[in-house]
C-alpha cells in the first residue's frame, strides 16, 4: 500500500474530522500524480486526482479517475514595479 497524508480540521485527529487523504498514484511515476479521498470515501476510486503539467509550474485537477478536468493551477511569476 502507499503511504497516505492525512488532512484534519484544525489540530484534530479525530476520524470525524479527517478532512481527505492523498496518496501516489503509481508507485513509479516520472511526474507528480497524487489521488485524492475526501473524508467520507473509503473506496478505490479517488474524488480527484492532482497531476503535474508538463512543467512542475502547473498542474491540473481531475474528477475521480475520469479526464474531467476541474481546475489548472499555473505559478505565473510577479514582476515587481520599481
Amino acid at each position: 500500500m502507499h503511504r497516505r497524508w492525512e488532512a484534519f480540521r484544525g489540530e484534530s485527529k479525530e476520524k470525524n474530522d479527517l478532512l481527505f487523504t492523498a496518496k501516489k498514484s503509481k508507485l513509479f511515476q516520472s511526474k507528480t500524480e497524487l489521488d485524492v479521498f475526501l473524508g467520507n470515501n473509503e473506496g478505490e476510486v479517488p474524488d480527484f486526482k492532482v497531476k503535474e503539467g508538463y512543467s512542475e509550474s502547473s498542474c491540473s485537477i481531475l474528477l475521480g479517475d475520469s479526464n474531467t478536468m476541474l481546475a489548472q493551477v499555473i505559478l505565473t511569476k510577479l514582476i515587481s514595479e520599481k
